[in-house]
């Protein structure tokens, strides 16, 4: 092998047009933001680049240091996958990171792999296919034989609106709101999903609320079939300048589409029988800003629920709240508590990307008396749902007045 294939070999080569990498002979396709992130730090190596430039380059958009630090997780990860050492991308302290090595770019064949597949078919029908060709063509015109979409179906749904704002500013919300999530790999936007005939897979609901000198648009994103809040975020709103605001959660919405693989309530959490989910709706209802004869009743309907279906997360996670709730306010056996966090953790353990299970989690542990622990789960569900602020400075405060040290965010 000459010393220019030698090099070759050892570098890492990029395909921009199919957003494809190649090392040591194995290939892989990375997402758009991945692969943004990798021509970036082809382009300045073997300097670093800063977070401030990453953010401005791959998101074009105002994102968390964690945002940037798990997409270069997800990218180390792929190029580990193609044989390059974990450092290949490597993190600079206090500064952002940097390719360690060589790059170059290359272009990935596609017309002779499209007229080799033809080829087949002629040879196909040559040797007899016809018949069965058509017939399959003739399955797929008709409908019958398709296979299903890869991409997950996003729904957008106004839940609230000040008076202070015109209709056309909430449908100029509404339409921008699209257009950034239709720029997030991997999900399609329903226009109208009553009319597409079936049921999307997320919600992405939005409420402008306040007077328009200090308006907040608040957005969350939804599993449709487990209701549970994926991530959410508010938003300091003003009708001539809101862009900013729907780029960052778009990001945000990427960054879950791709680590989370959203299989929750598809692939993952078993989905509940309607009744199931109306019986859930109306202890639900009962057990909030609930006595303590509601609480003990919903306690009484969820053990129920449970015993027919144990496999219901959201219910488990309700019978914690509601235990943790008996025992918080009503002075009820600490036992419930400690059964309580158990409880709790299982869920955390299953499904780590649910905020909603790790706020659980933590009303768990106020309830065992483990404010410490409380905290910090709140710290990290907040990064996902941050109208959970409120409780941390009040959790933080109560700390600090029993002269216990709090932990570090």
């Amino acid at each position: 092998m000459s010393s220019t294939d030698s090099a070759a070999a050892e570098r890492l080569d990029l395909c921009i047009r199919t957003q494809r990498v190649r090392f040591a002979g194995r290939e892989a396709k990375l997402p758009d933001l991945s692969f943004r992130l990798l021509q970036l730090l082809s382009q300045r190596a073997p300097a670093a680049v800063s977070y401030d430039d990453i953010e401005a380059v791959v998101w074009a958009a105002h994102v968390t240091r964690e945002t940037i630090k798990q997409r270069a997780k997800l990218l180390r990860d792929a190029l580990v996958a193609l044989g390059l050492p974990e450092d290949a991308i490597a993190a600079v302290r206090s500064v952002g990171y940097r390719l360690t090595v060589p790059a170059g770019v290359y272009e990935a064949p596609v017309r002779g792999a499209v007229l080799g597949r033809l080829r087949d078919w002629r040879a196909f029908a040559a040797a007899g296919g016809f018949v069965v060709t058509i017939a399959i063509v003739a399955l797929i015109a008709s409908g019958l034989w398709r296979q299903p979409p890869n991409a997950l179906q996003i729904e957008i749904v106004q839940t609230q609106a000040s008076p202070n704002f015109d209709p056309q500013t909430l449908s100029d919300v509404s339409r921008d709101l699209a257009n950034y999530l239709a720029r997030v790999e991997g999900v399609d936007v329903l226009a109208d999903a009553s009319s597409a005939g079936r049921a999307s897979d997320l919600i992405v609901d939005f409420a402008i609320t306040g007077p328009a000198t200090d308006a907040r648009l608040s957005l969350r994103l939804i599993d449709r079939h487990s209701g549970l809040i994926l991530w959410a975020e508010d938003y300091r709103f003003a009708a001539s300048d809101y862009d900013r605001s729907l780029a960052h959660f778009a990001s945000n919405v990427h960054a879950n589409v791709e680590t989370l693989s959203l299989k929750l309530g598809r692939n993952g959490q078993e989905r509940q029988p309607r009744a199931a989910k109306e019986e859930y709706d109306a202890i639900l209802a009962l057990a909030r800003g609930a006595g303590e004869q509601e609480l003990l009743a919903a306690q009484r309907r969820l053990d129920v629920l449970l015993a027919q279906r144990p496999g219901f997360a959201l219910a488990r996670a309700l019978r914690v709240r509601v235990l943790a709730d008996l025992v918080l306010r009503y002075g009820h056996d600490p036992r419930l508590a400690a059964s309580a966090v158990t409880e709790a953790r299982s869920l955390v353990e299953t499904y780590p990307f649910a905020a909603d299970f790790k706020y659980t989690l933590a009303r768990a542990q106020l309830a065992a008396g483990d404010r410490a622990g409380a905290l910090q789960n709140l710290y990290a569900a907040a990064r996902a749902l941050p109208f959970l602020e409120r409780d941390i400075l009040v959790l933080e405060r109560e700390i600090a007045a029993t002269g216990s040290a709090a932990p570090s965010r």
